[in-house]
């Protein structure tokens, strides 16, 4: 096969010069046991770094999406049948590398409980084992974990299994080196050797697939097809329509995207390369500071990647080694070394992600989905709105909205000083949280402890100014439009 110029071959870094910056780097990788063709890939980006590339999309070089360059769910239906003859060809992939540090969790953000004692992975496996006994077909579960989250999450699904398909049960993504950003060196953190470390983002699923020989056994094992996402993303479930569309058309890679609304803004757009005319994915690490409003104008960049993709195995084996890697843009991440000390050295971590893999396709695709297929739990706010009866348990056990609502999404916005972190957020529910079956807005300021049973309806206030915690019941927020200020 004719190579891509994209990567040279792996090479000895052990021959560079002493002068040579990136040999520190590779031996520091070597020495963490990072795998060659990793070290090749993070020499790419690196070089790209030191040419002053930073990663940046220009307004100048893409245009926007429209409706017409879409297929919409509701033109799927007559893909359902094949979607059912593709089912025993397609594993399910789970991004399970996060930890939820923003949310104040030390441990798999996918073990916090969403619906009593049920956690995001128990969701995921029951869905898994019911469709396994639905169409009697061994439909394999792989979760991509990090070097964070592996140990909790095995334990947590131990038990479960990929029976006689062969299929690992999990794989780990790599690390890369953080890069001080005055001397393009290794960053160096001896207190607390971990944060010299960064997550190299979703898009080293490919390149963990092939380290961890996941791609070689979904192949050898019959398998086609991978449908990949979040696993804090409640709406994205198994879906024939989807799936026979993608096997119809035969199709490299199909993204799901989602319209945009104003709390999307800051999150990536789809869009298109005006030079090559394929589709592409910018971040907001991508755009060029100048160029921020319109990034952030949600008309004219119409839709977002719900970072729930369909790919055909077989090309993204012939991608990758065609190129030697999975050519995805650079995200250079501006940050501090220690992300809790905002006067420690400024750093940069090269990541990418998955979704740009969309402009490696020729013929890759992108599907208009409805909101109900993008449903994460990223806040303090989305947690309280998942465990309140807004959503349900179906039969198949998948978290849907309760259908006895009758209005628009609830806007659920809690104090952060307060609610923020998952222990303070459940110390203040202990008894349960709030019924929000019947309330448009929920918007709740200063220290406020609830107890059982509380039922708001309509545009519901709750406000402490008296500076210690106060405790409400039922009873303060019996009316409609309740709004109870507290002095």
């Amino acid at each position: 096969m004719r190579k891509s110029p994209l990567l040279q071959q792996v090479f000895d870094y052990r021959a560079l010069p002493e002068s040579d910056r990136f040999k520190q780097f590779a031996l520091k990788m070597e020495a963490h046991n990072l795998p060659p063709i990793v070290i090749n890939i993070f020499k790419y980006y690196y070089s790209l770094l030191l040419s002053g590339s930073q990663g940046k999309m220009a307004e100048a070089d893409i245009t926007p999406i429209s409706p017409d360059d879409l297929k919409d769910y509701l033109e799927l239906d007559a893909y359902e049948a094949a979607g059912r003859k593709a089912l025993p060809k397609v594993a399910i992939i789970k991004l399970n590398g996060g930890l939820g540090t923003s949310m104040g969790l030390e441990t798999a953000k996918s073990l916090l409980a969403i619906k009593a004692e049920t956690c995001f992975l128990d969701v995921i496996i029951e869905q898994v084992e019911r469709l396994r006994e639905r169409y009697d077909i061994p439909v394999p579960l792989t979760l991509m974990n990090s070097f964070h989250t592996h140990s909790d999450s095995m334990l947590a699904i131990e038990g479960f299994d990929n029976g006689r398909t062969r299929v690992p049960l999990a794989f780990i993504q790599h690390m890369y080196p953080k890069i001080m950003r005055d001397t393009f060196l290794p960053a160096r953190w001896p207190k607390n050797p971990e944060l010299e470390w960064n997550p190299p983002g979703h898009g080293d699923l490919y390149t963990a697939m092939v380290t961890s020989k996941t791609l070689k056994r979904l192949e050898e094992s019959g398998f086609e097809y991978a449908f990949i996402s979040n696993s804090d993303n409640l709406g994205a479930v198994m879906d024939l329509k989807i799936l026979g569309y993608m096997a119809s058309e035969d199709l490299p890679f199909l993204m799901e995207v989602a319209q945009r609304t104003p709390a999307d803004k800051k999150g990536g757009h789809l869009c298109k390369v005006k030079e090559s005319g394929r589709l592409a994915l910018r971040e907001v690490a991508q755009c060029p500071d100048e160029e921020l409003a319109e990034f952030q104008n949600i008309e004219k960049y119409a839709f977002f990647n719900t970072n729930s993709i369909w790919i055909n195995l077989k090309v993204l084996e012939k991608v990758f080694a065609y190129h030697g890697m999975m050519p995805l843009d650079l995200i250079a991440n501006h940050k501090t070394l220690d992300p809790r000390d905002p006067d420690s050295p400024p750093v940069i971590q090269v990541e990418t992600a998955m979704g740009s893999a969309i402009s490696a396709f020729h013929t890759a695709a992108a599907v208009r989905v409805p909101r109900t297929r993008f449903a994460p739990v990223k806040t303090s706010n989305d947690l309280l709105n998942v465990m309140s009866d807004n959503f349900i348990l179906s039969t198949d056990y998948e978290i849907v909205p309760n259908p006895e609502r009758n209005r628009s999404p609830v806007l659920v916005d809690l104090d952060p000083t307060f609610y923020k972190k998952v222990d303070d957020f459940q110390d203040r529910f202990p008894e349960g949280v709030p019924s929000l079956l019947n309330c448009t807005t929920f918007t709740v300021r200063g220290d406020v402890r609830f107890k059982g049973g509380v039922a708001c309806r309509g545009n519901v206030l709750v406000e402490n100014r008296t500076g210690h915690q106060v405790v409400v019941g039922p009873e303060d927020l019996a009316e409609e439009n309740a709004q109870l200020v507290l002095e």
